[in-house]
């Protein structure tokens, strides 16, 4: 089926030179939005944006190639908000290109539009975007991150036998207390990023500075939930626009105003140790009054027997905390695609219904990225889109199954 309406496509262009509209007609829309139910609509395409949705399908409009979307389900483009496309970069660049090239491809197969890069080299990411942008290679559309830290941590990472320019580039810095953080921050969005991943090794004082300079420059301010030494409440309270790692709101409950990072973790993984609800609900409350957004990594956890987690995440979801679906975890070039399990385990053991899912990779993602032009089924907003063949509020898995995938109204597969 996927072919066939890819053939159809391409012979109505070949026919129509001057085709530049697309209708799917009678297609039952998941919005994106868990608030907006599903609904019988024609979805007509232009210029890369959803011009108009018809609640009663138009006979003809002008030279618009027609798709029937009988009893098919028309989703936006799902976004994995915490991937690693550029950490470690091979010296040589071509191998690099050709493995990320096909890392990209295997998403866009499955469905995913748009990713987050939480921090990697910076060129590299900016021409892997730059190139999925003007149409040289198919991939999702990427937003990263240059990341922060303080300079012991980049000591730390440099022992471990990474080299480099660790902590000295404009994607890689590190701060301490009396450095110009509102120059670093120029340097960052100069090298294309849309956010500051707040990483380690800062203080409260500091978080909260990174935090204000990001936002005046236009910036997000991405962070751990735990930034060592500070707890997670220390992070929340600077305002930054999303925490990630549900499973680090466990070192809340932990004695003392600050952490030692080593301490901390030994602490978490002592058979004895029980998450304390109780310590999260305050946290949670205050993101969930703050607006900001947790990206639980709940698959991430479970590989490493971080229960606490889906615990977190479950608590967090029942105080109106927004999740956000992501992964931080490896991606093939083939085969299965880890946002899945990221969704399914949001669904089964943290709450989330199927809807509130699709939110959290559509919808939420976006709007964690400051971006008002996609995750959802809207006039106006960027054609990224999902047909499937069957209704993925009754099975996640279509997601990741699509009959086509339209990258700004066109076909990328």
């Amino acid at each position: 089926m996927r072919y066939a309406l890819l053939f159809v496509w391409i012979g109505c262009l070949c026919g129509t030179a001057q085709a530049q509209q697309l209708l799917v007609k009678n297609v039952t829309v998941i919005d994106g939005e868990t608030g907006i139910r599903p609904r019988k609509a024609s979805i007509l395409i232009g210029n890369g944006i959803i011009q108009k949705i018809y609640t009663k399908a138009p006979r003809h409009i002008g030279n618009a190639t027609v798709i029937d979307g009988e009893g098919k389900f028309l989703a936006p483009g799902m976004m994995d908000a915490h991937v690693h496309l550029a950490t470690v970069v091979d010296e040589d660049i071509r191998k690099a290109r050709l493995q990320t090239d096909s890392i990209m491809g295997n998403m866009v197969r499955h469905g995913i539009t748009t990713v987050r890069d939480m921090a990697g080299n910076a060129p590299y990411l900016a021409a892997c975007r730059d190139d999925v942008r003007s149409g040289k290679t198919m991939g999702p559309d990427i937003f990263f991150a240059a990341q922060f830290a303080g300079p012991g941590y980049f000591d730390l990472i440099r022992r471990s036998g990474r080299d480099g320019d660790l902590g000295n580039s404009a994607w890689y810095r590190a701060l301490m207390s009396g450095m110009n953080v509102a120059t670093a921050i120029q340097s960052a969005k100069a090298a294309g990023v849309t956010g500051i991943k707040i990483y380690a090794d800062l203080d409260a004082a500091l978080i909260r500075e990174i935090t204000e300079e990001a936002h005046k420059a236009g910036l997000k301010a991405w962070s751990h939930a735990a930034v060592f030494p500070c707890k997670p409440a220390a992070v929340a309270a600077a305002g930054v626009n999303s925490m990630s790692h549900a499973n680090d709101f466990a070192f809340q409950q932990l004695p003392g105003d600050t952490l030692e990072i080593g301490k901390a973790w030994q602490a978490l993984y002592r058979k004895e140790f029980q998450l304390d609800t109780l310590a999260q609900i305050p946290l949670l409350r205050q993101m969930a009054l703050q607006n900001i957004f947790l990206d639980p990594t709940v698959f991430h956890a479970e590989n490493n027997k971080m229960h606490s987690a889906a615990i977190v995440t479950r608590l967090a979801h029942a105080l109106g905390v927004q999740i956000v679906a992501g992964t931080d975890w490896i991606y093939p070039n083939t085969g299965a695609i880890p946002l899945l399990q990221e969704m399914l385990l949001l669904q089964q053991k943290c709450g989330l219904s199927a809807a509130a899912v699709i939110q959290a990779a559509t919808l939420n993602g976006a709007r964690a990225c400051g971006l008002s032009d996609r995750g959802a089924v809207r006039k106006g907003m960027r054609a990224d889109l999902l047909l499937l063949s069957a209704d993925p509020l009754q099975d996640l898995n279509v997601l990741f199954q699509p009959v086509q995938v339209f990258i700004k109204g066109k076909p990328a597969l």
